[in-house]
């Protein structure tokens, strides 16, 4: 066969078409359009987020250190420059929530708030000097009397019975813990003045915390959110935000001292081994509340039902039976710690098992 010649592949026929520049003039104006409503709705959006409009706006904290306020609804009333007071009253809110969940933490110890709870458990027998916000709660407490900072142990072992989901009743297996808050030998806080306190800890006490993996001596128990939100309403309030509602989920309602409408609490009864829903408690503002429960309500992570079942261990003998409907004291002029107390003092108070 000869050499044959190498030509370059034949390529389609391309036809020529004219464009019609009128139809290019439309298409470009309907995506300038088009681009121009984009950027219109991104700019709606972006103002939406950055700016408040009168009227009731939930606030929450923007720190996760601010792990209190996860206990918290905090729902605020706005009537003029609602973005200013928005961004204000949130930065204070949440500054506010950081500093008492360091205060009044029993689980570690945080450079910029010497002198919490876990500082003064972590040094039984030892003189230490205590946070003045913490010194101060804890002296109202010895003043009335109350045994639940001495509940620690109780707590953090009952918390523990409850997560492991096996039913043992802390009261009945480990009676020596319900019996330390009660006697001042085993566990005993000093005040020394000046902020200075020396928690009082016995060898039995010690070996006993040991043996459980505990170190929780001291804790607020049910107690803790009404100092908080007491503390929060004093702070809040001093800065002139007066119109907003303050409410927990184990039962606490504190209001910033305005007159802002209603706000609904709900009652339960235990029936049947498990929380009925009996109704709704419509509270007009200001007005505070604290509402006691001694069983475990839908969405309960355990903490709330421990702390408020450990109530009923606070006096010696018998256990004070668990009310089997909600407990609700409400009241314009006494704050959640208050109410808390009285609510305390009232199961105690009533029937023993």
């Amino acid at each position: 066969m000869g050499n044959r010649e190498k030509r370059p592949p034949a390529l389609p026929k391309v036809k020529r078409v004219e464009l019609n520049e009128t139809h290019i003039g439309r298409k470009f104006i309907a995506f300038v359009l088009c681009l121009a409503l984009g950027l219109s709705a991104l700019g709606f959006g972006i103002y939406s987020l950055l700016t408040t409009e009168p009227g009731w706006v939930k606030i929450e904290a923007s720190s996760t250190e601010a792990r209190c306020a996860a206990d918290f609804n905090f729902q605020y009333y706005f009537q003029k420059d609602a973005t200013a007071q928005r961004k204000a009253i949130t930065t204070l809110y949440t500054q506010e929530c950081m500093r008492l969940t360091k205060l009044l933490d029993t689980t570690e110890s945080y450079e910029d708030s010497p002198g919490n709870l876990h500082d003064i458990n972590t040094h039984p027998n030892e003189e230490i000097e205590a946070d003045p916000l913490l010194y101060k709660v804890l002296e109202l407490l010895m003043g009335r009397g109350d045994v639940t900072m001495y509940q620690g142990l109780l707590n953090a072992y009952s918390l523990n019975l409850y997560y492991d989901g096996d039913g043992e009743d802390p009261f009945a297996s480990r009676t020596e813990l319900a019996e330390i808050a009660l006697d001042r030998t085993a566990l005993n806080l000093r005040l020394l003045g000046e902020n200075t306190l020396k928690l009082e800890v016995s060898a039995g006490c010690e070996a006993l915390a040991a043996e459980l993996g505990l170190d929780c001596y001291l804790d607020l128990g049910w107690l803790k959110n009404a100092i908080i939100l007491d503390s929060l309403a004093e702070t809040l309030g001093s800065r002139g935000f007066t119109d907003g509602i303050i409410s927990s989920r184990d039962g606490f309602v504190r209001s910033l001292g305005g007159e802002v409408g209603t706000v609904g609490l709900s009652l339960y009864k235990w029936e049947k081994d498990t929380a009925v829903e009996t109704g709704r408690e419509e509270l007009s503002t200001p007005m505070n509340a604290a509402s006691l429960t001694c069983f475990p309500l839908p969405g309960d992570d355990g903490r709330a039902f421990v702390s408020q079942n450990a109530l009923r261990a606070q006096r010696p003998g018998e256990y004070a039976r668990a009310p089997a409907e909600t407990l609700l004291l409400t009241s314009e002029d006494k704050g959640c710690f208050e109410l808390a107390l009285e609510a305390r003092d009232r199961l105690l108070d009533g029937e023993r098992e």
